[in-house]
């Protein structure tokens, strides 16, 4: 169950290409859909590592005690946003 709690948290902290672009970032185009689902598979990817690794790193720790599963799923999701983040902009790069 907790695995599947860090995929969903690493889905929804994936970034879209071009999300830097300020003031307001215009919605994807459906054109490259496959580099989304690129990015969704890597965010999920790294949303499972990180919530996994952080939750085996605080397991017996007495400041989480009770909370394990809700700070995993926040390191998930920024674990997850840091990395698609990574990755949206060196894709965006390359062309």
């Amino acid at each position: 169950m907790g695995m599947l709690f860090y995929l969903a948290m690493g889905w929804c902290g994936t970034k879209f290409p071009g999300w830097w672009r300020f003031p307001v970032p215009p919605h994807p185009d459906p054109e490259p859909w496959r580099d989304f689902s690129i990015l969704s598979v890597i965010g999920m990817i790294a949303g499972v590592g990180g919530g996994t690794l952080f939750n085996n790193a605080i397991s017996q720790n007495a400041l989480f005690v009770g909370q394990e599963m809700v700070t995993s799923g926040m390191v998930a999701f920024a674990a997850s946003g840091i990395v698609t983040g990574i990755g949206s902009v060196m894709m965006k790069g390359k062309r």
